[in-house]
């Protein structure tokens, strides 16, 4: 009799801890959701030109989860179309890249802000380095806005190369842009400087 009393606690115990157990993975599942839904907005919200919208459902997802790249990423994506400080831009996608490694699209985000930064040549130099880096990363993540194809990334390489003063370099990443894409603005542009 005894035995039975302690039973039915012990029974109401273990099922109640069950429940509590399946509601904290439900509470994960829904929170993974609820932060891809706000991210997928975000990146809704910027191919529709509307950054600032898109900017506030990246922080919303970061809200939940702030160590989800790809909201990191379009927080820098939008802090760069909004034109807003490089420094942030670029601390955005630091962190894209410090919780994803692979995500190409970061990279070619981080690329871009080294670019346009330029406060010494290494700028330039690790610029490069992150295009390789976008290049050898995970394709799923590129071409989803702001660039098509590899030309523009070629183009990149080759600004920073002639920025770099390494006009054979500069050359040969041109003509990489231009076997892709023979009307690329950016490509033609460089070519002419070679060629002066």
């Amino acid at each position: 009799m005894m035995r039975s009393i302690w039973t039915i606690p012990a029974t109401f115990i273990f099922v109640l801890s069950l429940l509590m157990l399946g509601g904290c993975s439900n509470d994960a599942e829904t929170d993974a959701a609820t932060t891809l839904s706000h991210t997928q907005q975000g990146w809704h919200a910027y191919k529709l030109g509307d950054y600032t919208q898109a900017l506030l459902s990246f922080e919303r997802a970061l809200n939940i989860d702030p160590e989800f790249a790809d909201a990191h990423n379009g927080v820098g994506w939008s802090h760069l179309s909004l034109s807003l400080t490089l420094p942030l831009v670029q601390e955005a996608f630091q962190n894209a890249l410090r919780y994803d490694a692979s995500n190409a699209d970061a990279w070619v985000g981080l690329a871009n802000v080294l670019y346009l930064r330029y406060k010494d040549s290494s700028d330039f130099t690790d610029a490069i380095r992150a295009i390789d880096n976008a290049l050898q990363a995970d394709a799923q993540y590129l071409y989803r806005h702001d660039y098509d194809s590899n030309a523009e990334l070629y183009a990149l390489k080759a600004a920073c190369y002639l920025y770099l003063g390494e006009s054979q370099l500069a050359k040969q990443e041109v003509d990489k842009t231009l076997k892709i894409d023979a009307e690329n603005k950016t490509a033609i542009v460089l070519q002419n400087m070679l060629n002066e």
